[in-house]
């Protein structure tokens, strides 16, 4: 692939400087974040498959500040994924990351320790050494600051209690990969015998009350973290309740659509809208969740570590009291026991105070949030809030349970009752989660389990729905996934995107067929007045001369010429007469009668031969009357 991490990182530097240009600051680490979940969708992932092309990366840049600056719903709530991936953690994994902070800190001064052998018969510079190992004993351990001058005198006399110069001078001679063994074994009973003094009211400068703290500080982090997730399950509820029935299933496509009611003026975006809010409040409970568990957790073993400290110290009294002196075999695995209790509960303070500074972090983002009342108290006219415990255990009636039998993935699980934790989607019916709704399953409609994973389902006809096509719906939830990105990580299916972010179309859209029916429809005889056309002709080379008689007469215009001899027209008058009626008389009126032809040429027409010849017409009457 084409995107590598210097490509991504230098394409989010780009964008944040876009950003800016429009007065909008964002972290490029979190546009980081966001790179990576776009890439998931082929849209976006296909552009740099194989090389980076300009107008690819600028459409591409143009889309992240368009989603950054536009929509702050879904992306206030990639913001709570963002800090939680980047600042929290498992517990010993948080822990062993502040250790190595710590060491990583402590560095350059061990290295000079280590590094350091003074002469043997160098007293100056062998007590310059023992005050550097004793401050990195102070540091290293974390009761007081080595910059007060009695926290220093305490830690450079319980160091001198168990590691004398003579002592020091053997060290010094040690290799270097022995020395950082006797190090840690060296302040982690320094460290007891120090507290061990502060229990003994002779020392203890600079050492704060773990045992009292550690108690206060899980309480009110447990209190503080209940009062966020009760306001955040109120607000989960309203909109839950706000959208759980406008989700519905087409019975002949199996088409998932979100039914706005046709008397209201709300609109397919408005509910989009509440969606988002419900995805981000559901993100935000489920860390608090989290937290909330953690925070129990750590109280848990802190109240464990206080008694230990306890029993602990007890036994050190009993091995020190009324003895003037104590074996070292003894007393130094008590002090060693002591300061792995007194550690233990350091990393729950640490763990406690990064909770809180987390749990701060978060309300900030969620206050930001503005839920439109307006809208909401629309959607719920005529509903009661239900809760998801009410919702998860609604009962299913006989009916509904005989039609389960039929389910062919129904999943029959014998060992015992199913979680919501081991169902797909945290829980959520997966036919819902195909629209972006975030409805709780109710697990007494039962699970379908598809190539080993079980899907949850809030009503038995969504089951029976799902279990038609199982992998159809998956992936139109994937395929919602990739247009949404903040669902992703609330979903757990980075993985499954993954999977597929090299398919371009996961889902087919089936269209409903059309109806017909055969029907007889009265018209009326003339529904319009009739017309005709005067010029109207049928003759379709008549209608084409027209036309060309039309576009010569659109390209002819009239003009007039002058000519040279304009000058020499002149008037011409012609005289003419009147016709006049006359009559004229003649002399007198006579008649001629010419005389007739009596010869015939015989023979002419119809004879052969040569016999024509003329005749007389007397004769010839004569001969045709003989």
């Amino acid at each position: 692939m084409a995107c590598n991490d210097n490509v991504i990182k230098n394409m989010a530097n780009e964008i944040s400087r876009n950003c800016q240009a429009v007065n909008f600051t964002v972290d490029p680490e979190f546009v980081i974040y966001l790179i990576d979940l776009l890439l998931l969708n082929p849209k976006y992932g296909k552009l740099f498959a194989k090389s980076i092309c300009r107008s690819n990366l600028d459409f591409f840049v143009k889309e992240c500040v368009s989603l950054l600056t536009g929509d702050e719903t879904s992306i206030n709530t990639l913001k709570l994924q963002y800090m939680m991936q980047t600042n929290y953690d498992k517990l010993q994994n948080l822990i062993d990351k502040h250790q190595a902070s710590i060491d990583q800190c402590l560095k350059p001064l061990l290295t000079e320790i280590l590094d350091d052998g003074p002469e043997l018969e160098d007293e100056q510079a062998q007590k310059k050494l023992f005050r550097k190992i004793s401050i990195y004993i102070i540091l290293s351990s974390g009761l007081g600051n080595p910059g007060s001058i009695v926290t220093l005198k305490e830690g450079m006399a319980a160091l001198e209690s168990v590691f004398s110069l003579e002592d020091l001078k053997v060290f010094v001679t040690l290799p270097r990969s022995e020395k950082i063994p006797q190090l840690n074994e060296l302040m982690q009973i320094t460290s007891g015998v120090r507290l061990f003094n502060r229990d003994c009211k002779k020392g203890g400068e600079g050492i704060p009350d773990l045992p009292f703290n550690i108690i206060d500080a899980g309480k009110a982090c447990i209190s503080s973290l209940s009062h966020s997730l009760i306001a955040a399950m109120q607000r989960v509820n309203s909109l839950t309740t706000a959208v759980a029935d406008t989700v519905a299933v087409d019975d002949a496509t199996g088409n998932v659509d979100v039914l706005v009611p046709p008397t209201s003026d709300l609109t397919e975006k408005d509910y989009n809208q509440i969606f988002e809010l419900l995805a981000f409040n559901r993100q935000y409970e489920v860390f608090i969740r989290k937290l909330l568990a953690d925070v129990e957790t750590m109280e848990q073993d802190g109240t464990k570590d206080v008694e230990k400290v306890k029993i602990v110290l007890e036994e050190l009294h009993t091995a020190v009291k009324y003895k003037a002196a104590v074996p070292v075999a003894t007393v130094f695995p008590l002090f060693s026991k002591l300061w792995r209790v007194w550690r233990s509960m350091q990393n729950v303070m640490f763990l406690l105070s990064t909770v809180s500074r987390l749990m701060t972090a978060l309300a900030h983002v969620s206050d930001q949030m503005r839920i439109p009342y307006g809208l909401l108290d629309k959607m719920l006219e005529g509903k009661s809030v239900v809760t998801d415990q009410e919702r998860m255990s609604e009962p299913v009636s006989l009916k509904e349970r005989l039609s389960l039998g039929s389910l062919t993935y129904l999943c029959r699980d014998s060992s015992g009752e199913i979680t919501d934790r081991q169902v797909k989607y945290l829980g959520f019916c997966a036919l819902c989660l195909s629209v972006g709704a975030l409805v709780p399953s109710n697990l007494k409609v039962g699970v379908i389990k598809s190539k080993g994973t079980r899907y949850g389902f809030c009503s038995v006809k969504m089951a029976a729905r799902f279990n038609k096509d199982p992998q159809r719906y998956v992936n139109e939830i994937l395929n919602y996934a990739r247009n949404n990105p903040h669902v992703i990580n609330l979903l757990n299916i980075a993985d499954d995107m993954s999977e597929v972010k090299h398919i371009d179309n996961l889902v087919v859209k089936i269209l409903p067929k059309k109806q017909i029916h055969d029907r007889d429809v009265q018209t009326d005889t003339h529904p319009i007045d009739g017309y005709i056309e005067k010029d109207y002709t049928s003759n379709l080379w008549e209608w084409k001369r027209r036309a060309c008689q039309l576009a010569t007469i659109v390209n002819c215009q009239t003009h007039s010429t002058q000519t040279h001899y304009s000058h020499l027209r002149a008037d011409s008058h012609t005289q003419t007469a009147p016709p006049r009626h006359r009559s004229l008389q003649t002399r007198s009126d006579a008649g001629v009668n010419t005389a007739p032809h009596h010869v015939l040429l015989w023979g002419l027409r119809g004879q052969w031969g040569d016999g024509q010849h003329a005749m007389k017409l007397g004769d010839f009457e004569k001969k045709n009357c003989e």
